[in-house]
């Protein structure tokens, strides 16, 4: 939208609020208040153009195709790396991060499902990206860390991975990306729980948690 076009419109939505405000004091605050909630409103009355159903579905099915966005640029940011997925590479990064781990810690860090979580384990391990030794503490389990391949590797991919980040974030300012992770980060906070507890009836959960 060319400037003018931005100037003109808000203009005439200043004219709106004047028309519809009842407030004695017409401030700027008020102004950005009335303005975001009709936003709020032109947003919910917009048509549903994935999923032609609900607004939770139509959350649902965003939140999917960013996931498979953002899996399409990692997978290319690390295609000259050993990294078989870009899984590989995330449990390699959660790995560096946090130092030796157990198997079921390193997944559920990865809030991931065991059986898909020790596939990815065996491939590190095969590719020696990644060596299991016994734990000090519990000589009945085994701890997992970084080869110097993995480390070395990890590295480099961190420099790749940051461009893939960047564009998922894609076109949004400064102030919608930390918008967005708050919401993301309120939105982990409620699901976490419910992935930590591992039930797989979707009735009780639904019936459990939902607000």
């Amino acid at each position: 939208m060319k400037i003018y076009e931005l100037i003109k419109q808000l203009i005439d939505l200043t004219g709106e609020f004047a028309r519809e405000s009842r407030a004695k004091d017409i401030n700027i605050k008020s102004f950005v208040n009335w303005l975001s909630k009709r936003m709020d409103k032109t947003s919910s009355e917009e048509e549903n153009t994935i999923t032609g159903h609900s607004r939770e579905a139509e959350i649902a099915a965003h939140i999917g195709r960013m996931s498979r966005y953002s899996n399409t640029y990692i997978k290319s940011a690390l295609v000259d790396l050993p990294f078989t997925t870009d899984m590989d590479f995330a449990f390699t990064a959660i790995l560096h991060r946090s130092g030796q781990i157990g198997k079921t810690d390193l997944i559920r860090k990865m809030v991931y499902d065991k059986s898909s979580g020790m596939e990815v384990i065996k491939r590190l391990l095969k590719n020696e990206i990644i060596e299991q030794f016994p734990n000090p503490d519990d000589k009945r389990s085994k701890l997992l860390r970084l080869t110097k391949k993995g480390e070395e590797n990890v590295i480099k991919a961190y420099a790749e991975a940051s461009k893939a980040a960047k564009m998922v974030s894609g076109c949004l300012t400064k102030s919608e990306q930390i918008s967005l992770l708050a919401t993301l980060k309120k939105l982990d906070e409620f699901h976490l729980p419910i992935y930590l507890e591992e039930e797989k009836d979707l009735n009780v959960i639904v019936e459990k948690y939902y607000l």
